[in-house]
């Protein structure tokens, strides 16, 4: 595999709560002379210290860790280091996931079996600037674009402070367990809330009420 013609090589923080999945990356990334691993973190708190300790360009980024999840840690870096390009890289195909990450600032969504080859190469491309999704993600990300095409814009909706806050945390990947603790409701008390918000919004499911609420400003 040819370097990269005597630049500096891609500085790459690998963040990931499994040791093996850290040392199954920092081996495969070794093999590429262009790209340089220098530093790893098991958790999305020790990651945000970790990139100013190693001034990584590239941040390769579990999504489900202890602590911080990889959308908040995405946040958290992208507030202090705006130029670093972060790859979410998750066993989780989940919409929400995909659509928060994004949102959070992310430059790539890539799963965890992807092959190694399309993580080398989506580590160069998003240093270039490219943003980059899993192929395999694409269609429901597509049919989600598709059914927003389809909502009208003109649609006002009036939804409560508590409505649009659960919305924010939905976006932010918080499951339902995690905003009845947030809130001190029950489960039972957030499903209904969210089912209610879904009829308001007029779509289909959580994660399109949330893409709604994005493109009409409720969600910010």
């Amino acid at each position: 595999m040819a370097g990269n013609s005597g630049l500096a090589p891609i500085r790459v923080l690998i963040v990931d709560d499994h040791p093996m999945v850290r040392r199954g990356l920092r081996s495969l990334l070794s093999a590429y002379p262009e790209i340089s691993v220098v530093g790893e973190a098991d958790n999305g708190t020790v990651a945000l210290q970790a990139v100013t300790d190693f001034s990584p360009d590239v941040v390769l980024l579990d999504i489900q860790m202890f602590g911080l999840n990889g959308i908040e840690a995405t946040a958290g870096i992208l507030h202090s280091a705006p130029q670093v390009k972060i790859i979410i890289l998750s066993a989780y195909d989940n919409e929400e996931y995909i659509l928060g990450a994004f949102r959070a600032g992310a430059f790539a969504y890539l799963l965890k079996n992807s092959s190694d080859e399309t993580v080398v190469e989506t580590i160069r491309l998003v240093q270039q600037g490219k943003r980059l999704l899993s192929p395999s993600l694409m269609d429901q990300v597509l049919r989600q674009l598709h059914i927003l095409a389809q909502a009208s814009a003109n649609h006002e909706h009036v939804l409560s402070q508590d409505e649009v806050h659960i919305l924010a945390r939905i976006a932010n990947g918080a499951t339902n367990e995690d905003i009845a603790q947030e809130t001190h409701w029950s489960e039972r008390t957030v499903k209904r809330k969210i089912e209610e918000i879904v009829e308001k919004l007029g779509a289909h499911n959580r994660t399109q009420a949330v893409a709604i609420a994005i493109r009409e400003g409720l969600v910010s």
